[in-house]
């Protein structure tokens, strides 16, 4: 009975899953797009190969990519990418690097926020955009 009352409003929670994950992401990457460079430097540091291209290639990501979102276009290659994006910082910088536990303490900043991240994205590339999107329109 909820199915069929809930079923033609399928496409309004998948627009609220763009919506939430670019918001979350869009920031994040308007400030590496300020300073590439700067964000190559911290990438160079973790090994990184080709830093200042993977900088400006994440930058890119989270800035157009979140813009990609909101209209509901190529979502699934942008959100493939979200979760390559996240998984990398996981395991990378939060595990790797800073050896941060699961959960944030009040001293110490944990993973889970990127795990959220990564598991709406690979929500996002099953489900796709939904009803309402570009991707919709052309198909896809």
């Amino acid at each position: 009975m909820l199915e069929q009352c809930f079923a033609p409003l399928a496409g309004v929670g998948e627009l609220i899953l763009r919506l939430t994950i670019a918001l979350a992401f869009w920031p994040h990457g308007r400030e590496k797009l300020k300073g590439p460079a700067g964000f190559g430097g911290f990438l160079a540091k973790l090994g990184v190969p080709a830093p200042v291209v993977t900088a400006w290639m994440v930058a890119l990501l989270e800035s157009v990519g979140a813009g990609f979102l909101v209209l509901g276009l190529a979502t699934r290659l942008v959100a493939l990418g979200l979760v390559v994006d996240m998984f990398v910082a996981i395991v990378a910088v939060r595990i790797g690097r800073a050896k941060a536990p699961f959960a944030s303490t009040p001293q110490v900043q944990g993973w889970e926020f990127e795990f959220v991240l990564m598991g709406a994205a690979i929500a996002l590339f099953f489900i796709g955009a939904g009803r309402f999107s570009i991707d919709a329109l052309l198909g896809l």
